[in-house]
């Protein structure tokens, strides 16, 4: 079994990452009446469903999975059109507060911290995030 162990900075553990794969081996050595037992077969029936739901046709006769690989691969092409025209594209993620911080993805691979001015919808520089072909979306940009 590959249980992993996670550590806080100090050394000190602050928990362990059982892989799903791993888990039904570790179900076999767990008494039948177990609180555990019960909350990994809840687990391991919740991915089942989520797998399953993954592969639903959708009304457009794709799965929600296919949907999705299909989304990734025109937001991926949108911003490689970008960024060949010297554009910068924005979106948000945890580093960002709404709503009017946002991500600046480069053209060079950078990333920025960016707020919106609404009185004049020009963008403002907070920092700079990450350096060239550092950024989210720095694989667009090598892949020209």
């Amino acid at each position: 079994m590959a249980v992993k162990e996670m550590r806080y900075e100090n050394g000190k553990l602050s928990g362990l990452f059982i892989p799903v794969e791993d888990i039904e081996e570790l179900k076999g050595d767990l008494k039948s009446d177990s609180q555990f037992l019960t909350y990994l077969d809840e687990i391991l029936f919740k991915q089942q469903e989520s797998e399953s739901a993954l592969q639903q046709p959708l009304p457009n006769g794709l799965s929600l999975q296919q949907t999705n690989e299909r989304a990734a691969e025109v937001i991926t092409n949108l911003h490689r059109e970008a960024f060949s025209k010297g554009i910068p594209m924005y979106y948000r993620d945890a580093r960002a507060i709404p709503p009017k911080e946002f991500i600046r993805a480069n053209p060079d691979g950078s990333e920025d911290l960016v707020s919106l001015d609404l009185s004049t919808a020009d963008y403002n520089l907070i920092k700079h995030l990450v350096p060239r072909v550092r950024g989210s979306w720095a694989f667009v940009v090598a892949d020209k």
